[in-house]
């Protein structure tokens, strides 16, 4: 299940302790660039900071290692932070106030960074680039030595510049002080001697009283612990009492919620994070004329990932978009296009993949030629809508090829996916929303599996479709593809796999 995310908190390590390594045991260790996309007080559009500690901070606050002026209204003081997690690096969100963005897409507490990513402090608010260099480029020991110690001093000590002020204004004081005491120690030995004998008798007056407190704190002590099991017997009959309740609740409401929370590990939030495009003369297409998409995808028994091939690429299906249909040109006229995913469960499994990993069915897609001779290729919304890759995965859902294609008029479907995005809260917090349809024919139609009373959304999309066998465990059958209306959908078989 999701874990809650834990407060973001700077740490010595994180700055002090990660600036050290990288300055004096840099070895392999990996730095990231940030790009200013706008101009500050601090900074000129197009500049750029190598950053070699493992978080920073980024605000107003005169203590953020990205500071940004007063102008910047809505930029909090610690708008948000960027923490090293293992080989990876992750957006923290920490204004209460003041949202942050990644890639367009709202951060409600954290999300994993990919090189490539813009970070948008607030809406309409500044925007950065996240630059992981690649290769040697990407190494700490690139940097030469001058260059680490001043990042050291403008990364590492400047969360604690305030502190090591101080630190150095009461060392001096000290200095000045102690000098004072040992000349005056000097000239009046008896009457320090008199002042240590009463300091002495303070503290053995001070050590007595500690004693006999200890002594008050052991005796109270076991009914204290008698007093915290029986309310840990009180919580633990009551989880109990809610547990039945909860039961008494699936058996009225008709959904077995036991069978769903045995699939919900293997249904995942499927995100875009980038798109590669390149014209045939080489040139690369903007992020800002790019599109966003999101889906649902699953893992099947066999070990294969499946979703709906519209969500791996999009600029098939491109309708009135004009820039899915800008990349469909890209794609069929010399050039390339690779989208670029992330896609994350409740278990917290993580896949990153590619749209070249999937295995599409392309046999009814229809060419155009357009008045400049150039060519589009469109893939329909019928049963070739569909894509699937093999994992490494041991695990997955059930499936059944044959029932599929017969199914019942009137049989009740189970549709779980991530409508309008909802259910992927933050990379931590992944689960997935519920949602039904019925059977509106037996059998195929024109290859779909129509369904009616449908309650599931945008981005249910490439989501498994189960019915309930006779042991009352959920069974893929299908994969949400489109809809018609309000309330008609239609399901591709999951026999088309095969």
């Amino acid at each position: 299940m999701a874990q809650s995310t834990q407060p973001f908190k700077q740490s010595l390590s994180g700055s002090v302790g990660a600036g050290m390594k990288s300055v004096f045991a840099s070895g392999g260790r990996r730095f990231y660039t940030l790009v200013h996309k706008v101009s500050s007080k601090y900074y000129q559009a197009g500049e750029s900071q190598q950053i070699i500690v493992d978080q920073i901070t980024i605000g107003r606050d005169p203590s953020c290692q990205v500071r940004f002026d007063e102008s910047f209204s809505t930029v909090s003081r610690k708008h948000a932070a960027i923490v090293k997690d293992g080989d990876n690096w992750k957006l923290v969100q920490l204004s209460q106030t003041n949202s942050t963005y990644l890639n367009g897409h709202k951060v409600h507490t954290e999300w994993y960074l990919q090189n490539g990513d813009e970070i948008q402090l607030s809406t309409n608010g500044p925007k950065l680039g996240f630059i992981i260099p690649e290769g040697k480029k990407g190494l700490v020991s690139s940097i030469n030595l001058t260059a680490r110690l001043n990042l050291f001093r403008k990364q590492a000590l400047r969360p604690y510049k305030t502190a090591l002020w101080s630190i150095s204004a009461v060392f001096v004081a000290a200095l000045c002080v102690g000098g004072y005491f040992l000349y005056e120690s000097i000239s009046k030995n008896k009457e320090l001697d008199m002042k240590l004998a009463d300091v002495r008798a303070e503290y053995d007056q001070y050590k007595k009283d500690s004693q006999e407190t200890m002594q008050n704190l052991s005796e109270n002590y076991e009914k204290v612990a008698e007093e915290l099991k029986a309310k840990s017997d009180e919580v633990a009959d009551m989880q109990q009492r809610l547990e039945e309740i909860r039961d008494m609740a699936v058996n009225v409401s008709g959904i077995n919620n036991a069978a769903i929370e045995a699939c919900i590990p293997y249904v995942y939030y499927i995100e875009l994070v980038g798109i590669d495009a390149t014209w045939p003369d080489g040139s690369k297409v903007s992020d800002g004329n790019l599109p966003a998409w999101s889906g649902t995808g699953f893992l099947l028994a066999d070990g294969r990932f499946v979703t709906a091939r519209h969500v791996v690429e999009g600029w098939s299906y491109f309708g009135n978009d004009e820039r899915l249909a800008m990349l469909n040109v890209i794609a069929n006229n010399g050039g390339k296009v690779v989208a670029h995913f992330m896609a994350v469960s409740s278990s917290g499994s993580r896949l990153q993949f590619t749209s070249e990993d999937f295995y599409c069915d392309r046999s009814h897609d229809v060419s155009y030629i357009l008045e400049d001779g150039k060519q589009l290729v469109e893939a329909p919304l019928d049963e070739t809508d569909f894509a699937y890759m093999r994992t490494s995965a041991v695990s997955g859902l059930k499936y059944d090829l044959g029932k599929s294609r017969n199914l019942e008029r009137g049989t009740v479907l189970t549709v779980l996916g991530f409508p309008l995005g909802l259910g992927a809260n933050d990379v931590n917090d992944i689960n997935p929303i519920y949602g039904s349809g019925t059977v509106a024919k037996e059998g195929l139609q024109d290859g779909y599996i129509l369904i009616t009373d449908t309650n599931y959304e945008q981005g249910n999309s490439g989501g498994p479709v189960f019915y309930t066998d006779k042991n009352g465990d959920l069974t893929v059958v299908g994969i949400v593809s489109a809809g018609a209306g309000r309330t008609t959908g239609f399901v591709v078989p999951i026999s088309v796999i095969n």
